[in-house]
């Protein structure tokens, strides 16, 4: 028997070998794209006209990033403004729509159907962007405020449909359970749905952390100052003044080499300052992100 079961196991090994090597060498190709980025960001613009993309660069060449660190204060500032806002719209916007979700996943709340249509209808259509604008810098006064980065989008309805459909899979006995033993509302959401919900809320944390890391039209829209602005909005403001600068190319300096203004060079080093921190942190996500996506989106 243990040796009918032994010879079983090396056939299944045996089997199992060739797609383990597949996929392997599947993920080594994948990264392929984003090694040839980081060499792009390392090579002059020069031997990327006269080259193109390559694995490995040509010559080791750091004018992108010299250029782009060429006032550090400022872009540590923008980091700092991003990581605040990611971190606090993280915390409270996963608080949030758990909530919502929990409510319009008890059975017993009243009116939940009325609370449903009223978070889904807005989905169907947009108030706009002159009436969010004057809401926001009008009546809320978050011109030139962080909270003008954090409070818009904090909820996002398709998360919270995603987080109800989860919960309402738990078994509604383990809530009334509960109720019985006079756990009241908040004892019953903080301390059984949420951990129960951990798949889900760690894939709605990292859609959210990774929303709030890529902002900068809210940036753009609503904050003054620089010492305000988002990593995205400052990388996309270097952008502009180098296309800027390329397109008035009879206005540039007699003595400047064209050749070292950074371009194709200097969107990839941008692509790998604004990615690095958040593919540092997706490895703690993972093996909550596949299942959060699939158990929260079976039913409707």
């Amino acid at each position: 028997m243990k040796k009918s079961r032994e010879t079983q196991k090396r056939k299944q090994e045996k089997t199992s070998l060739p797609v383990h090597i597949f996929f392997l060498l599947f993920g080594l190709i994948c990264l392929i794209p984003f090694i040839t980025v980081v060499s792009a960001s390392f090579s002059s613009e020069l031997d990327l006209a006269r080259y193109g993309f390559r694995v490995l660069p040509k010559k080791w060449d750091l004018t992108a990033y010299k250029y782009l660190f060429e006032n550090p204060k400022m872009v540590l500032n923008a980091y700092g403004v991003t990581i605040f806002i990611t971190v606090v719209g993280t915390v409270f916007g996963v608080l949030f729509m758990a909530m919502v979700a929990f409510c319009l996943a008890r059975s017993s709340m009243k009116l939940k159907s009325v609370l449903t249509f009223y978070i889904y209808f807005p989905t169907l259509f947009s108030g706009g962007l002159t009436a969010s604008y004057i809401i926001n810098t009008q009546y809320l006064n978050l011109t030139n405020s962080l909270a003008a980065l954090v409070a818009p989008g904090l909820i996002n309805i398709f998360n919270v449909f995603m987080i109800r459909t989860f919960l309402k899979q738990q078994p509604a006995s383990l809530f009334e359970a509960a109720k019985i033993d006079g756990a009241s509302e908040y004892a019953i959401f903080f301390r059984i749905a949420l951990p129960l919900a951990k798949p889900v809320l760690a894939t709605v944390a990292f859609l959210t952390a990774l929303d709030k890391w890529n902002e900068w039209y809210n940036s753009m829209l609503y904050i003054r100052d620089n010492d305000k602005i988002t990593l995205q909005h400052m990388l996309q403001r270097m952008m502009n003044n180098i296309n800027v600068l390329m397109e008035n190319m009879d206005n540039i300096p007699m003595g400047v080499n064209l050749a070292d203004i950074p371009g194709e060079n200097l969107r990839m080093a941008m692509l790998i300052v604004s990615i690095g921190p958040m593919m540092c942190f997706f490895p703690f996500f993972q093996k909550y992100f596949t299942k959060g996506m699939t158990v929260g989106a079976i039913k409707g």
